[in-house]
């Protein structure tokens, strides 16, 4: 939530920093901090990669590589296909459905999805291969000798050449020549009428009129004969051609019905005697084999229909994933390229920005690596967002010997104090559109002279915008005041009912002058209170101005901070405590030396006032003549003890 001055209260979403605060990063909390170069390679990379404003160029790389991953899915798809649906093309047999599927999969210019469509959405219809064996089938059904006709004319063919054959060798066989010879000899009487002589033997008076006669009637009755064997010929013809009629062959027929159907055609060629023998067995032979083949064939276009039903779904899923790839084959080539151009650009941009602020992170690295023997020689990024490999790189020395691996030569405080190096410039940056930075709990694992570094570092920070620190760490506030440099202090309590309530903190001695103060005006306050508890106070408020002095002096002297700190905590009473805000040298000097210093300084009254708060912790205590008075006094002590000229 967002609460400008004069203005109510918003959601910071609300506010149009998103793309700001991604690309500039204002905001830093304690575990952004601790996790910045902390954990995996890959992680590390991450956490610096995100402080560079490479959010959007990311997030557009992700998209791409999204679409991408999608889109080569369905490539991956086909081509995973492809040799399945021709392994089960090729077992299908001698189908052309599945020639010409294939033959469309393997179209110069790519599949021909037209066939292809044609070929699954036709799944229960035969083509042109199958109609052709259903006409074959059809034909050997349909067009096979009529056995009940066959044997009708079988039949009566051999009766027509048993009605010859009763005739051959009887006189009925002759009976026409004979009618033609007599007939013969008529015309010969008939031409001449006086002659009764047979003209063939010489016979005299044989052929009178009598048997002029009796050739008539003979002739006749020959001829009779005769008409009835022309009758007995005519059938035989005529039963015969009807089983001539019968033996015909179809355009086409299976091969397989090959030698039943000759078998038949060649009956033709034979007598009628031999033809009605051969013809019904023919027939028969050839209907049989006929049933043999036509089921066959059922078998066979059933087997086919089956093995190509089972392929047709294999077929229409790799012919829909083709044509996705044909369709989203620009689309495909489009999102490749722009991917390759947002990755080399953000590569060019995250270098750009790394070596914009490197000089800057060098700068405060410097500062906030007191008394560290670890010298950053250069920091970088290997690797891409999303890359398999991708790294942070860190080029470190440690007392000038070349470290292989930076983090491990680095204690808690130093990755802390390298977090910040790396995350502070960037917010820094002169495009930056926030006038402020905030951070969590920074001087977390640092030591005294870190923290001193800290304070230099915010404070070079702060002359360009408004830094807020959030830290229970009093050293922070400690480090600015000693250096002498400004600073502001809230703070923040959490009261009932969880509501916050910010303070102004004072300056230290201020605060301790403050409350001494306080007593020193309570009416009626008891002589133990004056005795021993504002002595007290007063004594804590000298004490904090000398050892705010003594660091004072000690940035001036480069005294090693720590060596100071653990001076300072080991030394309890007040004189000794002035020796490090007094000398340049940071050791313990005698009491009396001490006590000349503060007068030659401050005034004879100065160790008196000195001696005075001391004494409030012993059984007798001090009780002040003018408690009032007493406090302004030692008020004034302290101010003069905090100022730097004045130490000098």
């Amino acid at each position: 939530m967002l609460r400008r001055p004069g203005h109510s209260t918003v959601p910071l979403e609300q506010v149009g920093w998103e793309q700001a605060t991604r690309a500039y990063r204002p905001f830093l909390s304690y575990a952004d901090l601790d996790n910045l170069i902390d954990g995996k390679p890959s992680e590390m990379y991450d956490n610096i990669a995100a402080i560079l404003g490479l959010d959007d160029l990311n997030a557009a790389a992700r998209r791409l590589t999204a679409a991408k991953k999608e889109l080569d899915a369905v490539v991956n798809a086909e081509k995973e296909k492809k040799p399945l649906l021709h392994a089960a093309l090729d077992e299908v047999g001698h189908d052309d459905r599945a020639l010409r599927a294939l033959m469309a999969m393997e179209e110069k210019g790519g599949p021909d999805h037209a066939v292809l469509d044609a070929l699954i959405a036709d799944a229960s219809t035969a083509d042109e291969g199958r109609l052709r064996e259903a006409r074959l089938e059809a034909a050997a059904e349909t067009e096979s000798p009529d056995l009940d006709r066959v044997g009708a004319a079988v039949d009566a063919l051999r009766s027509a050449v048993a009605d010859v054959d009763d005739l051959k060798g009887t006189a009925v066989a002759d009976a026409h020549s004979r009618a033609e010879l007599l007939q013969a000899a008529l015309s010969h009487s008939d031409r001449h009428a006086g002659d009764t002589a047979c003209p063939v033997c010489g016979t005299e008076q044989v052929m009178d009129r009598e048997w002029t006669t009796c050739a008539e009637a003979q002739i006749a009755a020959l001829l009779r004969e005769a008409e009835a064997a022309r009758e007995a010929e005519a059938g035989l013809r005529a039963a015969m051609r009807a089983l001539h009629d019968l033996i015909l062959l179809p355009r086409e027929f299976p091969a397989a019905l090959a030698e039943p159907w000759e078998a038949w055609r060649d009956c033709r060629r034979t007598d009628p005697a031999e033809l009605a023998e051969r013809a019904l067995k023919a027939a028969m032979t050839l209907t049989d084999a006929r049933g043999i083949v036509a089921e066959a064939a059922r078998e066979e276009l059933a087997a086919m229909d089956e093995r190509w039903h089972k392929v047709v779904g294999l077929l229409a899923e790799w012919t829909s994933f083709s044509r996705q790839v044909a369709a989203e084959k620009p689309r495909r080539t489009a999102v490749s390229a722009a991917l390759t151009w947002v990755k080399k650009l953000t590569t060019e941009i995250r270098d750009l920005r790394v070596d914009a602020f490197a000089g800057h992170t060098q700068r405060i690295w410097e500062k906030l690596r007191q008394q560290s023997s670890v010298d950053l020689t250069h920091v970088g990024l290997h690797g891409s967002e999303r890359a398999a490999v991708r790294k942070l790189l860190m080029d470190v020395t440690v007392d000038d010997t070349e470290a292989a691996s930076a983090l491990g030569v680095m204690s808690q405080g130093e990755l802390h104090s390298l977090a910040l190096s790396l995350f502070l410039p960037r917010t820094a940056t002169a495009d930056s559109p926030f006038g402020f930075v905030v951070i969590d709990d920074p001087v977390q694992s640092m030591d005294p002279a870190k923290v001193d570094g800290l304070a230099q570092v915010l404070d070079e920070l702060g002359r360009d915008r408004q830094v807020v620190v959030f830290t229970h760490d009093t050293r922070l506030p400690h480090a600015f005041r000693s250096q002498g440099l400004p600073v502001t202090v809230l703070k923040v309590e959490r009261g009932e009912r969880s509501k916050v309530h910010v303070t102004c903190g004072t300056d230290p001695v201020k605060e301790a002058v403050d409350n001494a103060m306080a007593l020193a005006h309570t009416e009626n306050c008891s002589e133990t209170a004056l005795r021993h508890v504002l002595p007290s106070l007063c004594r804590e408020a000298l004490a904090t101005a000398i050892v705010e002095a003594a660091w004072l002096r000690r940035n001036r002297t480069g005294l090693p901070a720590e060596d100071l700190r653990s001076a300072i905590d080991a030394t309890e009473r007040l004189v000794p405590l002035a020796s490090f805000a007094l000398f340049d040298d940071g050791l313990v000097h005698p009491d009396e030396e001490v006590r000349d210093r503060l007068r030659a300084l401050y005034g004879n009254e100065s160790t008196t006032l000195i001696h005075q708060c001391q004494q409030g912790a012993h059984p007798g205590g001090f009780l002040p003549h003018d408690p009032v008075a007493f406090v302004r006094k030692v008020e004034d002590l302290a101010n003069k003890i905090r100022k730097p000229e004045a130490n000098a």
